[in-house]
């Protein structure tokens, strides 16, 4: 008879992902993992096969959650870019008490892992590229609805957005971002509006 697992896959990975999104690969311990899960090591290298294995499904999982959002929120608006700025402020304001930073995750991890670490290096760069592409994909919608011009093409555009984008969220960690975050918001969509 095989032993079930008894725990939830999906409720550790998550937990998981906030834990090393708050703290980072490096400094992130065993122990700090099994405290957060729940789980022993023995379960842990068993289900992931090492701290990369799991490090690697939370990176999974942070850009499904991601691009779901991005998802929920386009289909929730009528104008593709109305969609889009839904996101941001979703990302930006939703859940604070919940999300462990303001940074992205797939940022964070580009900024801290190093040359020994190419095979994580490499799955992030590619959730990054296909991030990129959805993005790209929002733009090429909008400028075939008439949202925005096609004097750029829609990957100069996700470029563009990324690194505001980016940027926001890193500013956002000011305090009282509340008094400025959505002028900053109302002005990256304004900026894109007349590239």
């Amino acid at each position: 008879m095989v032993n079930k697992a008894k725990f939830d896959y999906n409720d550790v990975v998550q937990k998981a992902c906030f834990l090393f999104w708050e703290k980072g690969f490096y400094a992130t311990s065993t122990r700090d993992i099994q405290q957060a899960t729940d789980m022993r090591p023995g379960s842990i290298y068993a289900t992931f096969g090492s701290k990369q294995g799991l490090f690697s499904e939370t990176l999974r999982y942070y850009a499904n959650f991601m691009a779901n959002n991005l998802d929920q929120c386009l289909k929730a608006n009528e104008s593709v870019l109305a969609g889009l700025e839904n996101f941001v402020r979703k990302t930006v304001f939703a859940d604070q008490e919940q999300k462990p930073s303001n940074f992205c995750m797939l940022v964070k991890v580009s900024a801290e892992l190093t040359d020994d670490d190419s095979a994580l290096s490499a799955l992030n760069q590619i959730l990054l590229s296909d991030f990129e592409k959805r993005i790209s994909g929002v733009f090429r919608r909008a400028q075939k609805v008439g949202e925005l011009s096609t004097k750029l093409n829609p990957v100069s555009y996700a470029q563009n957005f990324q690194v505001q984008f980016s940027g926001l969220r890193s500013y956002l960690h000011r305090p009282d971002k509340e008094k400025f975050a959505d002028k900053l918001i109302k002005q990256i969509f304004q900026s894109i509006k007349q590239l």
